[in-house]
């Protein structure tokens, strides 16, 4: 089991949450959040765009536990959507292993 965890600017929840659904994941959960960058830094490790040089954004957190095949889809969408884009604020997505959970009843 895999929990997959996507970052995206509040604008772009909506769409995010149509990759979920096309990937398969059709159940999730949201939290806002407001992201902060205070310096420049490098291009590789900067989760808040290439236009930002300093930042405060309105963010959303989604969330899904899923399987390990639906977390890739859903990865290789966000990337292809984010490539098409060429957006400033591309969403990021990654995965957590799942090693234990309580009984689902």
């Amino acid at each position: 089991m895999k929990l997959i965890i996507i970052l995206s600017i509040k604008e772009s929840q909506d769409k995010v949450a149509e990759l979920l659904e096309k990937a398969g994941i059709n159940r999730f959960s949201t939290i806002s959040l407001t992201g902060f960058k205070k310096k420049k830094e490098n291009p590789l490790t900067n989760w808040y765009g290439s236009a930002s040089e300093l930042a405060k954004v309105n963010s959303v957190m989604l969330f899904s536990f899923t399987d390990e095949e639906t977390a890739r889809q859903t990865i290789e969408r966000i990337n292809q959507c984010n490539e098409e884009a060429h957006n400033s604020f591309p969403a990021h997505a990654f995965t957590l292993n799942v090693d234990e959970f309580s009984k689902f009843l």
